[in-house]
């Protein structure tokens, strides 16, 4: 198995699938009437749950969802004005150094459930001599020293160490979320976890001594500060991409969900795994490295699913990426207080939109640039599934149509493919990774010189990378060329219309009706 992006004419017939067929697998209660569901949340997870719903949608199922970001869900769903929420980290216990706002109290019930398994992924805009640096490799030391103010130009000699280059002398530019943000979540998590003493003096520094300072460790935040050095913030995934990705961006370095950066055609940085490997936010590293995330398995806990991800961090696979991690859910659970909209009708919708997406719809994470759930997420999800009031039937395994499993076993880390020899720490830009050694080529490629990588070649990352080129606004990501460039140009911009512009908007003109009725 190849967990990856297809190519050609079957990028254009995934395509198709998506957007005119949906075809789903039919069950008993797809042959019934749907309630119209609603919810909000993570924009981490927005690409892959608007497009899950969209598949559905033929099938006379409809989802409204609105992408206002983590915090934002996790208060629609505490005021009751929603079916669901999608939430990135879970409700806050009041310890965020950055959030004075306290601990977060649902008055209603609620599970867990995961849905979308991603790369926190470094997306950059670093030209040199007209030319698009595509093969930019960083360590995680040198990346949270970035981020926190430490290192503030691109010729600094600990960046030129592990690109193995030299860069131009230009500012650092951090673009970093101004909303409360799963990705910064999950970011300011690995950096507390594996670099303690560089989050800390950051924090004591930020916080005027309020955190951070010896006996008062710094812990993960949703809300990354702004002001400090050259970093720009930005409300939302699109905003950070779209700074990043514009004529004035040079310089400039984000972090998100892969997906943004698929979307936009621009490049991430590979990042140095504890195996000594470079290695992308692929969806097969992805999904090595969430093997090792520790789950919580009682399912009479009210936390369940919640993840650690410190095995994760540490994982010395030479395939895994580091900062991987998975999105969630909050629905109703049953025998608890649930939001006065929700009905066991919306019980049914939300069941079915659930079960789909943990097993057939993981087919389609690759594309959208996520990585496909693991056995272990798919077994707990359903679970959690089933305790939705007006639940219908959870599909068994053995009929759950999930890339990573076969026959209902997880297959992934036998079939996930591994880095070339020029991926390793230590090799130089123009290794060639058809050597036997891995030493450069008789005729090394511009990259070594300029910095710029050729188009697509990634420094020999696995094929599932990130494309390079012009910057578009697709939301699927497809392969150009001459005979489908115009369809394909056309499908895009319906297909950024229908993912991107046009929930936000339907959804609360739905909402607003909805709420009318009442």
């Amino acid at each position: 198995m190849k967990i990856g992006l297809r190519s050609g004419a079957g990028k254009l017939a995934l395509l198709a699938t998506v957007m005119v067929t949906a075809l789903v697998p039919m069950s008993p209660a797809l042959a019934g009437s749907y309630t119209p569901i609603f919810g909000s949340g993570s924009s981490w997870a927005s690409v892959a749950l608007t497009q899950w719903a969209e598949n559905l949608h033929a099938n006379g199922i409809t989802i409204q969802f609105n992408p206002d970001g983590s915090a934002a869900g996790r208060d629609d769903w505490m005021n009751g004005t929603d079916d669901f929420a999608a939430s990135d980290p879970p409700f806050r216990n009041g310890t965020d150094p950055f959030d004075l706002s306290g601990a977060e109290h649902s008055p209603y019930g609620y599970s867990y459930v995961p849905d979308t398994a991603g790369g926190t992924a470094f997306m950059y805009h670093l030209d040199v001599g007209g030319h698009l640096i595509t093969n930019l490799r960083l360590s995680g030391e040198t990346l949270a020293k970035i981020f926190t103010g430490v290192i503030t130009n691109w010729d600094n000699p600990e960046i030129e160490h592990d690109y193995g280059a030299p860069l131009p002398d230009i500012p650092i530019i951090p673009v970093v979320r101004s909303d409360g943000s799963g990705a910064t979540y999950f970011f300011t998590r690995w950096m507390s976890h594996m670099y303690p003493s560089i989050w800390n003096a950051f924090c004591a520094k930020i916080t005027n001594n309020r955190v951070g300072t010896p006996g008062h460790p710094c812990i993960q935040t949703e809300f990354y500060p702004g002001g400090w050095g050259a970093s720009v913030s930005q409300n939302g995934s699109n905003n950070v991409a779209s700074y990043i990705s514009a004529s004035y961006g040079q310089g400039a370095i984000g972090y998100d969900e892969y997906a943004y950066a698929l979307n936009s055609h621009y490049p991430v940085v590979s990042v140095l795994n504890p195996a000594g490997y470079y290695v992308q936010p692929s969806a097969s590293n992805v999904a090595v490295a969430l093997t090792k995330a520790i789950i919580n398995e009682d399912p009479s806990s009210p936390n369940f699913l919640q993840q650690d991800l410190d095995n994760v961090y540490t994982f010395t696979d030479p395939r895994s990426y580091p900062l991987s991690s998975y999105s969630y859910l909050i629905v109703p659970r049953v025998g608890t207080a649930i939001p006065g909209i929700f009905s066991n009708g919306a019980g049914a919708t939300l069941s079915t939109y659930i079960d789909y997406f943990l097993c057939a719809g993981q087919q389609y994470s690759a594309e959208l640039g996520y990585s496909p759930l693991p056995l272990n997420l798919v077994e707990g999800g359903l679970l959690q599934s089933s305790k939705i009031p007006g639940a219908v039937p959870t599909p068994g395994m053995a009929n759950c149509d999930n890339p990573t499993l076969r026959d209902g076993q997880l297959i992934v880390l036998d079939d996930a493919p591994y880095p070339t020899k020029c991926q390793k720490v230590g090799s130089p830009l123009n290794c060639n990774p058809n050597s036997p050694s891995g030493k450069p080529s008789a005729h090394p490629s511009t990259s070594a010189s300029t910095g710029a990588n050729d188009t697509g070649s990634n420094n020999g990352n696995n094929a599932d990378a990130a494309p390079q080129g012009s910057v578009t606004g697709q939301v699927v990501n497809l392969a150009s060329d001459s005979s489908n460039s115009t369809l394909l140009g056309v499908m895009t911009a319906l297909e950024l219309l229908a993912v991107v512009v046009l929930p936000p908007a339907i959804y609360m003109v739905f909402r607003r009706r909805r709420q009318a009725r009442q």
